[in-house]
């Protein structure tokens, strides 16, 4: 074989300005052979072949002088080469995941890039931004860290502690504040995604009130003349059979409209279930709240219910009361009715505390809500639900 380097490199010239003038004449035979246009004679052509790792030629260039590659070869190669390039152009870009976006300029043509400290990095194919995905954005803290201290605080512990605990035990420096901003800002998303669920409930309530320490809230004196400063009440509306806490709403005074309003509320989150008895107690708060905005609607109010009567047992609502008195006991009292503690405790009891009285589930699983029972799960959920929203 000859082996001659500057002529090797005249022909694979030769070879690419026959691609380039008649690349488009070159074609594949049925066969696996290929035909090249004479560079010469424009009715002549040449036939290669590839037998095993080698190519052959037809050319006389090729079977006088016995060379590895002959022009038309050359030609071949450039040829197989461009047609690869044209069929990989041609072939769709395959992008991440559809939720995957951009986090500089929202694209969602972006493509997975390496892993970097165990962690997948994406390239955005429009601005050629690199980055690593989070469902919170332009924030030092991660979703685990967040849901973590949420969990902490609504199983008790005090945003002090729960800082002092965070920081002892990682590399992330908190304090109480950024957890009370992280309630005000997350319980509301979750409590959205939450109450897009829909639970399966029995044909019975539950209604009760209790009173929470309130900055800015009003004086009040009970029957029996006890007297406390600065409070709020909390109207709680649960379901019988799975203990499905529907609704645990603030207001400002102990009257029809803050019991009206919690009830509205149940109602919505019972996505159109209403029940067929209520139990309340005696206060007359309770009278119109079965006079709502839905026709046909109009269950049996059981009032004067309470622990002692069997006739009208309102006792598991009471056990909620107790569970929420002790949380509210050791607080040093809601700063506002903006606030989303009450309905942080509600997300709580229904998602992630389980319950003794059903068999160590919580109150969404018995009700038929198919998530699993973590602040982890329910943060990841709220944060994507909103995104494809």
């Amino acid at each position: 074989m000859e082996s001659n380097q500057p002529e090797s490199d005249a022909r694979m010239t030769r070879g690419l300005v026959i691609f380039e003038q008649k690349g488009k004449k070159i074609a594949e035979n049925p066969d696996g052979s290929f035909s090249v246009p004479s560079q010469s004679n424009p009715e002549l052509t040449y036939e290669v072949r590839l037998l095993g790792s080698k190519y052959a030629c037809t050319c006389p260039d090729f079977e006088q002088r016995e060379i590895e590659f002959c022009k038309h070869i050359h030609a071949v190669k450039f040829w197989i080469a461009n047609q690869t390039f044209l069929q990989e152009q041609a072939k769709p870009k395959v992008f991440a995941e559809d939720s995957i976006q951009c986090d500089k300029c929202g694209s969602i043509r972006v493509i997975k890039y390496g892993i970097r400290a165990s962690k997948q990095t994406y390239l955005c194919k429009d601005c050629n931004h690199k980055f690593v995905p989070s469902l919170i954005k332009k924030s030092k803290f991660t979703p685990e860290l967040v849901s973590l201290t949420l969990d902490l605080y609504f199983s008790g512990m005090s945003l002090r502690k729960i800082a002092r605990v965070v920081s002892s035990h990682t590399d992330q420096h908190l304090g109480a504040t950024t957890i009370y901003d992280w309630i005000q800002k997350y319980i509301p998303k979750i409590s959205q995604y939450a109450n897009s669920l829909k639970p399966e409930l029995s044909d019975t309530w539950h209604g009760d009130e209790l009173f929470v320490k309130m900055r800015n809230g009003i004086h009040h004196t009970t029957r029996d003349n006890r007297k406390f400063e600065h409070i709020a009440f909390l109207w709680n509306v649960m379901d019988r059979k799975t203990r499905f806490l529907l609704a645990s709403k603030l207001s400002p005074e102990r009257d029809k409209f803050g019991a009206f309003q919690a009830f509205k509320e149940a109602r919505e989150n019972s996505h159109g279930q209403y029940p067929e008895k209520i139990f309340v107690d005696s206060h007359g708060a309770y009278k119109n709240i079965q006079h709502a905005e839905v026709k046909g609607w109009n269950p049996e109010l059981v009032a004067k219910a309470g622990i002692t009567k069997p006739h009208a047992n309102n006792n598991r609502i009471e056990r909620l009361n107790g569970t929420l008195r002790e949380r509210v006991k050791v607080q040093r009292g809601w700063k506002s009715f903006e606030s989303q503690i009450a309905e942080g405790q509600r997300i709580h009891y229904n998602f992630v505390k389980p319950h003794q009285a059903l068999e160590g589930m919580t109150p969404a699983q018995r009700a038929n809500i198919p998530i699993e029972n973590k602040w982890s799960e329910l943060l990841k959920l709220a944060l994507s639900n909103k995104r494809e929203n």
